[in-house]
């Protein structure tokens, strides 16, 4: 028997230049160019796209309210159709009932015949704010993660790096479940055994709500003050626990797990993978039970002296979550060293984009929002890429914030098909 294994990338990409305010804008440039014997598309989808396989075995490619069909394994895509009178999506997934689920931010619909036709729109408890992160356990129950906050101090809300800008925020993680395909949605109970709440020196739990409360060597104490969680993803273990990621201001991505499909949380802590506060994606492997994260890795340092999602990469977990390896570098920015792993520091402490800034060369870039679909044995996946126009010091008294204006948007589309091997026994 011969295996054949199809991988593939869709990349998004919006790309700033960064150099004087009356400097030209050049085109999108990816550094790192698809491997030998990778096929590259481009403009095929934007940004909050997903993708799922159909029965027939074509692939379908969500965006909005619109949809694309590929016959031949993402070479070729048809031109783009609407998927019906408001019907709109940036998340689909099918369901073991065979029924596809396409989430919105706020709803989801059911379709029983392929996505030609969709149902009447779900609600849901709590809209996700991230694209695509719904995701159905082995037992059949859908959770869902989002997360609310934001920032009030709109005074400084003009000053900013990679696209996104310093000014003081809060964002809670909420967890929410369906044992009913999308029909109703529970969250964890409200109040929970205090022999159950409390393990004094082992964890906190929490259901529902997560937030981060440990200290610099990341423990759970409250001794380093709160700790933000945003935009999360969840995904099963091969030992049925739920896994949570979310981004953090801490330098670090945070963590919690949950062994009752969603419903209850051990305490969020600290990750081994360096990161800033920007979104990652964590899926599992469909093939293997292995985890993959997608991730902005940057240093403290790195992050402190202006580069946030300047570094595109990537890590397999083969043991739940526990610990990482296969770290591989994606896309990475002019100006960056191009290093596979970083490993992690102490302490542990809040880092604030830009807080000793150094000037960034004038084609550097960055890359974010990933996303990671599985369709069958394709791997695809996606992110924004954006280069920097017009960077500069805005005033004296804000010496070091820098300003940013976004421009060109592009997207690409990698398929590599390896020549087949025979299978192990």
């Amino acid at each position: 028997m011969y295996v054949r294994m199809v991988l593939s990338a869709l990349v998004l990409a919006a790309v700033f230049m960064v150099g004087s305010s009356g400097s030209g804008v050049a085109e999108p440039v990816w550094r790192k160019p698809p491997p030998e014997g990778v096929v590259e598309l481009v403009g095929v989808a934007g940004s909050g796209s997903a993708l799922v396989e159909l029965k027939d075995g074509s692939v379908m490619l969500v965006q909005g309210g619109s949809y694309r069909i590929s016959t031949d394994g993402g070479l070729t895509w048809g031109d783009s159709q609407p998927l019906g009178e408001g019907v709109s999506g940036h998340g689909i997934i099918r369901l073991q009932s065979g029924a596809l689920a396409l989430s919105g931010d706020h709803e989801m619909r059911l379709s029983h015949d392929e996505g030609k036709t969709w149902g009447p729109a779900l609600p849901f408890k709590w809209g996700p704010h991230y694209p695509d992160n719904m995701i159905q356990l082995s037992t059949g129950r859908l959770v869902l993660v989002a997360c609310c906050g934001g920032a009030r101090n709109v005074q400084h809300s003009d000053v900013g790096y990679a696209g996104h800008s310093t000014y003081p925020e809060i964002w809670i993680a909420l967890v929410t479940y369906s044992d009913d395909e999308g029909q109703t949605w529970q969250v964890g109970p409200a109040e929970l055994d205090p022999a159950v709440s409390w393990v004094k020196g082992k964890d906190t739990w929490s259901a529902g709500a997560l937030m981060g409360w440990f200290d610099y060597e990341g423990i759970p104490n409250g001794e380093g003050g709160v700790t933000e969680c945003s935009e999360p993803h969840v995904a099963e273990t091969k030992d049925g626990r739920v896994l949570f990621f979310a981004r953090s201001p801490t330098g670090r991505i945070v963590y919690s797990y949950s062994s009752d499909g969603g419903e209850i949380w051990t305490a969020v802590r600290p990750a081994e993978l360096n990161s800033s506060s920007s979104p990652n994606v964590l899926r599992r492997i469909p093939q293997t039970g292995d985890l993959l994260c997608v991730w902005n890795q940057v240093s403290p340092e790195e992050n402190e002296y202006g580069w946030r999602r300047n570094r595109l990469s990537a890590a397999i977990s083969r043991d739940d979550g526990a610990t990482w390896d296969h770290f591989k570098t994606l896309e990475l920015s002019a100006g960056l060293d191009d290093v596979d792993r970083l490993e992690p520091t102490l302490p542990i402490k809040w880092s604030r984009v830009g807080s000793n800034p150094k000037p960034l060369p004038d084609d550097s870039a960055i890359f974010y929002y990933p996303n990671v679909c599985f369709a069958g044995d394709n791997l695809l996946s996606q992110c924004l890429l954006c280069r920097r126009q017009g960077l500069h010091y805005v005033s004296a008294h804000r010496a070091g914030r820098q300003r940013e204006r976004h421009a060109h948007l592009s997207g690409r589309l990698l398929l590599s098909v390896a020549q087949p091997r025979p299978s192990s026994h």
